[in-house]
């Protein structure tokens, strides 16, 4: 099989697969062009196997890269274009990419230098090739890498094989409703797995039309795109829905034609869930996923009590007793999409891949309908007074609803006697601060005190990876720096 060829081959022609901007191929053209893709690759010494970094910005030129580098049998592994120098070299040192394709390659050290394929050489070689027949591979043949989002230390690849393209559209039909018909956008970029797996590969496998938008989101951005190109359903991670509410933007977003939004990539807050339907009539389906498994594995739509396991996904606590008394515990997760593990990294493989299944260090808590909540990482489980404190709850216990509050986050910390403590980080709009902090102190009064902040700091904004997820490591960071 091939993965490229899976997700293009069974569409009609004349649909449009890809709108950017003003460009827009349809699946024929697509196919098209990703062929002429890989024999461009090949032309250039890639053989089966080899790794073929897409340093670009979202465009119709980082999905024919992507699927080409596929469609010839090599190991596609999309990079962050604004990643920092120091992650970009490590990321070149652990990768060994036999072509880099960027938009200049000033940025890229040597030896690799030589090894960069220009976005304008890139053009003009897919223009002048001939299309070639996909390369046929073992299912379990490696046909892409993902890099996590580095939220607890240097970035790991996780590998897929091309297996993953066959149910890659499962969930997001049976559990979305996502069809042909549909338009899709994702407020993320491709080298995220979020919108990788739900736009891209989803999307494809389903024939629908995918949405791109080459600037780096900003919720101006996404509200313009919206507006322009009026999807049917949004991807986007809560941060993202919760400043469009902040800002008014939220109601122009069913008025451009979304019939539903998805949130993943962080824990969605009830509150927000709820605010986001109330000022813009949408259902907001909350997905929990990873880069190992691609999918979202557990998802809850409106009305559903706690996250339900998804189409396909077979799921069971790794402490049964914990889940039993209804504390947190991780979970050993089965999925076709699982990926094959990790590069290079024996100790995290064993940890996180066990007999077959996926266990995310992520905790939960079973519902008595058999659901599951999602309860933080193990590091958001924190101990003060001998007691625990689930760092994610005591977020939204202090933040729903706080007039004038943009974003909240809590982290452990060190009091003056060198005893566990929490500190509370908010960003308030200017004009509702001193309203704010009444309230907030009356909401902490009100807790037991053991999770009483110790600490509240305004911050501007609170520190994210690219792909949206807090730092809360950076956070302890600035406290230990603020006096």
């Amino acid at each position: 099989m091939n993965a490229a060829q899976l997700l293009l081959a069974p569409h009609e022609g004349s649909r449009v697969a890809v709108e950017c901007g003003d460009e827009r191929l349809t699946y024929a053209d697509l196919r098209d062009r990703v062929g002429r893709a890989a024999a461009a690759w090949r032309a250039r010494g890639l053989k089966p196997g080899d790794r073929v970094a897409i340093k670009l910005p979202d465009s119709l030129d980082w999905i024919v890269c992507w699927l080409g580098t596929l469609w010839a049998g090599g190991v596609a592994v999309g990079v962050n274009p604004r990643v920092p120098a120091p992650e970009w070299q490590y990321i070149l040192e652990e990768a060994g990419f036999n072509v880099i394709v960027a938009e200049s390659d000033a940025d890229t050290p040597e030896p690799w230098r030589s090894r960069v394929i220009t976005l304008a050489e890139g053009r003009s070689l897919v223009a002048a090739a001939q299309p070639v027949e996909p390369a046929l591979v073992d299912p379990e043949t490696p046909a892409f890498w993902l890099h996590t989002s580095g939220t607890s230390g240097k970035p790991k690849a996780v590998v897929h094989a091309h297996r993953c393209a066959r149910e890659v559209g499962r969930i997001s039909a049976e559990r979305m409703g996502l069809h042909a018909d549909d338009r899709l956008f994702a407020s993320s970029k491709l080298f995220f797995a979020y919108p990788l797996t739900n736009l891209l590969l989803a999307g494809l496998r389903l024939g629908a039309t995918l949405i791109l938008d080459p600037a780096w989101p900003t919720p101006e951005s996404v509200a313009a795109t919206i507006a322009r190109t009026k999807p049917t359903v949004l991807f986007s991670v809560p941060s993202l829905y919760r400043t469009l509410l902040h800002d008014g933007r939220a109601p122009a977003v069913p008025a451009a034609g979304v019939r539903m939004c998805v949130s993943a990539g962080e824990a969605l807050p009830p509150s927000l869930r709820q605010a986001w339907r109330e000022a813009t009539g949408l259902p907001m389906i909350d997905g929990y996923g990873a880069s190992e498994v691609l999918v979202l594995v557990l998802t809850a739509a409106e009305g559903d009590d706690a996250l339900h396991v998804s189409p396909g996904t077979e799921v069971q606590p790794l402490d049964p007793q914990a889940a039993a008394a209804g504390t947190p515990t991780r979970l050993l997760i089965r999925s076709p999409m699982q990926a094959l593990g990790y590069l290079d990294r024996p100790a995290a493989q064993a940890d996180s891949f066990r007999d077959g299944r996926f266990c995310p260090a992520d905790l939960f808590v079973r519902t008595e309908a058999g659901s599951w909540r999602f309860a933080g990482r193990e590091d958001s489980m924190v101990k003060v007074k001998g007691r625990w404190v689930n760092l994610v709850d005591l977020e939204e216990q202090l933040g729903a609803g706080l007039p004038g509050l943009r974003e909240g986050a809590t982290v452990w910390i060190n009091d003056a006697d060198g005893m566990g403590a929490i500190a509370y980080f908010y960003a308030a709009n200017p004009d509702d601060e001193e309203r704010l902090l009444a309230e907030l102190q009356q909401r902490i009064a009100a807790l037991p005190p053991y999770k009483r902040p110790l600490r509240l700091l305004p911050i501007e904004m609170l520190p994210r990876t690219p792909t949206g997820k807090l730092l809360r490591r950076k956070l302890q960071e600035l406290e230990q720096e603020t006096p």
